[in-house]
């Protein structure tokens, strides 16, 4: 059950609160969500699937999170590689909310019209995504 709960309250439910945050700000009421972005969900609905069938499917995924294990970073290995997933979903689904950080306070025409290109972000999530992937797939096995 450890498993469940660290995926549900260290990587969804704070993307939920990130989606509900962007939803309800005026800042990002232009915002329209492209493909990059739909990859970066689909990438957490596969995880979610991963995660809610690995107890019939995959065994040792459980026995791995739930007794836990030494990471490159010591102990609590589990909270490192969920963090991991949340950092890269984050960068991956709402490269926006993190570029918004750096929206200058008296944007030039060009700046405003540019505040929600973000390619340089998203595809540093995908880079930071390999290693949380790689992890999951020496953890299924």
């Amino acid at each position: 059950m450890k498993y469940l709960l660290l995926f549900l309250f260290i990587v969804y439910l704070p993307l939920i609160g990130m989606y509900i945050y962007q939803r309800s700000n005026k800042k990002f009421e232009d915002f329209k969500w492209g493909t990059k972005n739909r990859i970066g969900v689909w990438l957490a609905i596969v995880l979610a699937l991963i995660v809610v069938s690995a107890k019939h499917v995959f065994p040792s995924f459980v026995q791995a999170i739930n007794v836990g294990w030494d990471s490159y970073r010591g102990t609590n290995g589990e909270f490192a590689y969920c963090f991991s997933w949340l950092v890269a979903l984050i960068l991956l689904i709402f490269p926006h909310m993190v570029k918004r950080d750096n929206w200058p306070s008296n944007p030039s025409p060009m700046e405003y019209h540019d505040r929600y290109k973000c390619d340089c972000y998203w595809y540093g999530g995908l880079i930071f995504s390999i290693i949380p992937i790689h992890n999951t797939l020496i953890l299924l096995n």
